[in-house]
């Protein structure tokens, strides 16, 4: 006799399409510094493995954050055990299919480039393959329930999983930290089998996956589990914004960057103007010019470091609504003649007027791994840098010598970051406690 037979199998299906550009980076550099992920026929994907892994990792965070919502055990069982304990042996339950994308959709090209002070580092320039903002996707999973296992914790952590990755707080790909990979789910579907009777397990061979559309959509029923603090600032752009994007068809030497045929402000672009700022002020509070430790922290190590760390703060990318595009053509004078200089003329897009939102996220204090700076700290830095934004202090974007990338908030004051008690508490780590 089986002592732990399957006892229940569950089928789920989720639909949706990409909120973000997604950047599965494959290792090549034929077309890019970094090549999207495709299978045989060209199409793009993410492997199953890599969600897999983003998977277990979110949910380890929930666990370290609060033992009673999911506990290590539960993760252990659901996706099996870790190869710290050689005499557990035990295979994950969950099977998680690749993340299969329209292959009609356009795969894009972004440039990137490392900065300081507005000045590109020398070999700092890079580009990326990433697969375009809007691109439909299908995903299957599919966990099996036995004798042995808990199937209350076992549907809570699927559900959970799906939940976060619908409002962002699960994030697939590479770059995620800084606007990619956001997913929008518009349809959750599932199908359970009881394996009481021998009727029952016919259904299940009799049942095939075009037959979804038949089963139960759970798509708002689904519990919720936060990890991930959050900030959201409405914003309007006071006169013009400019963000290049060079891939362009048209008879101008630049446009503005777009994603899904919409102006955007990508994550990477608020992470460097906002960490160019908080080093201003670092060296305004404390007197010292070499770069602090709390920038590193915040905003992760810079590339060829050997202590490469991640960044705390995600920026999400913004969409910029209502604007107008405006091109103009200038050229560059000698300042010492008067006259053009021979080559310089050139026309471009940006943008007139529009809002956005800026969204920032960072996990909290009790699921950071190794982290020293506190919640409250986190927010007063933001505060200081949101209101700089505010006020013109801090431009966003290219030509912003000459007035573009200002910002004003359309609600103020930001009642959720703006407390005394978060400004002492960043001065205080700023300062070292002095």
């Amino acid at each position: 006799m089986v002592k732990n037979k399957i006892v229940r199998r569950t089928y789920i299906r989720l639909k949706g399409e990409l909120a973000t550009p997604l950047l599965a980076g494959s290792g090549e550099n034929i077309h890019t510094d970094m090549d999207v992920l495709r299978d045989f026929y060209g199409t793009p994907f993410i492997a199953g493995t890599a969600i897999a892994g983003a998977f277990r990792d979110w949910l380890e965070s929930i666990s370290t954050a609060d033992q009673q919502a999911i506990g290590e055990e539960s993760i252990h069982s659901l996706f099996g055990a870790k190869n710290t304990d050689e005499s557990d042996f035990r295979q994950s339950r969950i099977f998680i299919s690749d993340l299969q994308l329209d292959c009609q959709r356009v795969i894009k090209t972004r440039d990137h480039v490392k900065l300081s002070d507005k000045i590109a580092y020398k070999t700092g320039k890079f580009d990326v393959e990433v697969i375009e903002t809007g691109t439909p996707f299908t995903m299957y999973l599919e966990y099996i329930e036995r004798n042995s296992s808990k199937a209350d914790k076992d549907k809570q952590m699927v559900h959970a999983l799906i939940s976060a990755m619908s409002n962002g707080e699960l994030t697939l790909g590479g770059r995620t930290n800084r606007g990619y990979g956001k997913l929008a789910i518009t349809e959750v579907r599932e199908k359970e089998f009881l394996y009481t009777s021998p009727k029952e397990v016919q259904k299940w061979l009799d049942w095939s996956r075009d037959k979804f559309e038949r089963a139960q959509d759970i798509t708002h029923t689904l519990s919720k589990y936060t990890i991930l603090e959050k900030i959201e600032v409405p914003l309007t752009i006071k006169y013009t914004l400019l963000i290049r994007d060079y891939k362009t068809m048209d008879d101008l030497d630049y446009t503005f960057l777009r994603a899904n045929n919409q102006p955007v402000i990508p994550g990477s672009t608020w992470a460097g103007a906002f960490r160019q700022r908080l080093e201003d002020i670092i060296i305004q509070v404390t007197g010292k010019k070499q770069e602090h430790d709390i920038v590193e922290e915040l905003f992760g190590c810079k590339h060829g470091d050997n202590h490469a760390t991640p960044s705390i703060l995600q920026f999400e990318e913004s969409v910029v609504t209502d604007s107008a595009p405006l091109t103009r053509t200038r050229n560059a004078i000698d300042r010492f003649s008067g006259a053009t200089i021979d080559g310089t003329l050139f026309t471009g897009e940006s943008v007139c007027k529009g809002q956005t939102s800026l969204i920032i996220r960072w996990r909290k204090q009790g699921v950071r791994k190794s982290s020293v700076i506190s919640d409250d700290a986190i927010k007063g830095i933001l505060n200081w840098l949101i209101q700089d934004l505010a006020g013109g202090l801090l431009a966003i974007g290219g030509e912003t010598s000459v007035g573009r990338g200002i910002f004003e908030l359309i609600e103020k004051p930001i009642q959720t970051i703006d407390k005394p008690e978060f400004a002492k508490a960043a001065i205080d780590y700023i300062c070292g406690g002095k």
